[in-house]
């Protein structure tokens, strides 16, 4: 096998196959549009509150500052990343990964504004919230942005081979979707929906820089 071949084979890496990228973006087509429905109804989902109390519960004094400052690397502090990681991918002449990463957090970011607007959905009022927001609730702004970014980043590593970083990469995800539920801010159907419509996202990010490194191997 030739050097090109073999790299352009490497190169279909992440997802590991078209096919599965199909499988992930149904499955998270089919989640969002099952809440989605709900939603423009104004129907609610009855474990939306319950979960949020729940999670409520476990409010401590330190944890609300821990929970605080997670939640900022869904937002300021996710743009500081992104920053520091185009730095990075210039520094090392990977262009084509220096643009993928904003392109994709920005996009993504975008997306939710519009999507915000057209569904319209008031902030939870389950309990005082530690964070208060003026913006829709739906989808989450913090969590959507952090699937594009470190979900996005999950995918890179782990087709780098560095399966460690790549799921704390993952992980981070759930930890933002969570603070946005434990502040209050959001609820429960809110960042899944996020998370939803973030995975179709990166899928789509994902295949067309597959497809560049495939045409440029």
């Amino acid at each position: 096998m030739s050097r090109k071949v073999r790299k352009a084979v490497a190169a279909v890496g992440g997802f590991g196959s078209e096919k599965r990228a199909l499988v992930l973006l149904a499955l998270f087509a089919w989640l969002f549009l099952e809440l989605v429905d709900d939603v423009w109804r104004r129907e609610g989902f009855p474990w939306d509150a319950p979960l949020m109390l729940a999670i409520h519960c476990l409010s401590r004094p330190w944890l609300d500052t821990v929970v605080w400052w997670v939640t900022q690397t869904g937002s300021v502090l996710a743009v500081v990343f992104l920053a520091i990681l185009v730095v990075w991918f210039l520094y090392k002449r990977r262009t084509p990964e220096a643009i993928l990463f904003p392109a994709s957090f920005f996009g993504a970011v975008s997306m939710n504004y519009l999507l915000k607007q057209v569904f319209a959905r008031p902030r939870p009022e389950v309990f005082p919230p530690l964070a208060v927001e003026h913006t829709y609730s739906f989808p989450s702004g913090h969590t959507i942005a952090s699937v594009s970014l470190y979900g996005l980043l999950a995918v890179y590593l782990w087709d780098e081979g560095r399966r460690a970083k790549a799921f704390l990469s993952a992980f981070w995800i759930l930890a933002v979707a969570f603070s946005r539920v434990y502040l209050g801010a959001h609820y429960p159907s809110d960042v899944l929906g996020a998370m939803a419509v973030g995975g179709i996202w990166v899928i789509c990010m994902w295949e067309m820089y597959i497809r560049f490194r495939r045409r440029t191997a």
